[in-house]
């Protein structure tokens, strides 16, 4: 008889142990987001809780609720460290969904790999989002963007002279020079101006170099305002500007003059255009809790929609194990917000999600264009 109850105590406290919110209650799942500090994105979680809301309105998964927990990192290295270990130790929740931080990726990527816990960025930014085992975003990021950029300015608009101009970020440049390769790869084309010394000065001599060049688009990431203006008075009207997804907001549009020539890649549907596959679905969340609209509350909608759909497939307990042995064996999942379908699987990398749409600026808007998402492919 005592023989039984040790092992019965035994088996009680391995499952105890076996990670994450197993068993009964709530299952717990856990972000890191900038709310304060100089990359703020207020607007993911709270899209990530509506999605969790309306699941746990529906009966939960399995009659558990689900509860998103939160951390603000404030850009703050040491903040999102601390936030991560908080989470997987004292919280024990399954996974990560919808983090929006700058600097999380790269700072908890071995940490996320030694607990065995699987995390999905609403907004993968750094390299480290797209090249670890137990990390995969909802997004292209921007070098997988920057490769379908370029090969829409080669192969859909047909410009021969694609030059770029750049203002790069600590850690990025090899990530850009990646994208770049890839692009000449497919297509066996390169850059007529490749200029990453971009600065927040004067734009004229940047302009200049790039109008002496003959550049017929220009890949852009930089200050709006000031470049276009600058570009207009160079007489650059027969340019076309084409910037990254930062640039996608209704104030970067209004700052654009007239006669100048300027689009923008996205990385979901274009926000702007409720009526877009999967956007009526993004819209419906977003209106219904009166969230913001941004593109990164798109990629909040979407991390929670995809982990919710790959939950249910489990079988038996949910926990941290059971949740990342099903990401690693899930199959793809097609969602209309963007250009390729999204998996986790078993690699050591993760950039499931590739293409880009686009839109111009047309009278201080951006207007969809009708070409759908382009996504690069072998010529």
């Amino acid at each position: 008889m005592k023989r039984v109850l040790v092992a019965l105590v035994l088996v009680v406290a391995a499952t105890a142990c076996s990670g994450g919110s197993g068993g009964s209650g709530t299952i717990k799942v856990g972000a890191i987001n900038g709310i304060t500090g100089l990359f703020q994105t207020p607007e993911v979680p709270q899209a990530v809780k509506a999605v969790f809301e309306e699941v746990n309105a529906a009966g939960g998964i399995n009659g558990r609720k689900l509860e998103l927990i939160s951390k603000d990192d404030a850009m703050n290295p040491q903040r999102a460290t601390e936030a991560a270990r908080e989470l997987i130790d004292s919280e024990e929740v399954v996974a990560f969904v919808g983090s929006s931080s700058a600097v999380d990726c790269g700072l908890n990527r071995a940490t996320y790999s030694k607990a065995q816990v699987i995390s999905i960025p609403a907004v993968g930014v750094d390299p480290a989002c797209f090249n670890s085992p137990n990390i995969a975003p909802v997004n292209p990021g921007p070098f997988k963007l920057l490769t379908a950029m370029l090969y829409y300015s080669s192969e859909t608009l047909g410009h021969q002279k694609v030059c770029l101009a750049f203002t790069v970020l600590p850690g990025s440049g090899g990530g850009i020079d990646a994208a770049i390769k890839e692009w000449t790869d497919l297509t066996g084309k390169t850059l007529t101006v490749k200029d990453t010394s971009v600065g927040q000065g004067d734009p004229t001599p940047y302009l200049v170099k790039l109008k002496s060049a003959g550049c017929q688009s220009v890949i852009y990431n930089a200050q709006v305002g000031p470049w276009f203006a600058q570009a207009k008075t160079q007489g650059m009207t027969d340019v076309e500007f084409i910037l990254m997804a930062n640039a996608y907001t209704d104030a970067n549009a209004a700052l654009i003059p007239a006669g100048m020539r300027a689009q923008a890649g996205t990385e979901w549907q274009p926000y702007t255009d409720e009526t877009l596959p999967g956007n009526d679905r993004w819209a419906k969340v977003v209106n219904t809790n009166k969230i913001q609209k941004t593109a990164f509350s798109q990629g909040g909608v979407m991390a929670a929609d995809v982990f919710v759909q790959v939950l249910k497939t489990i079988k038996g307990d949910i926990t941290r194990e059971s949740v990342t042995q099903a990401f690693k064996n899930m199959q793809p999942i097609n969602y209309p917000m963007v250009g390729t379908p999204w998996v986790f699987g078993p690699g050591e990398t993760h950039n499931p999600i590739e293409g880009s749409r686009f839109v111009k600026a047309e009278n201080g808007k951006w207007v969809v264009l009708p070409e759908g998402f382009i996504v690069p492919k072998k010529n």
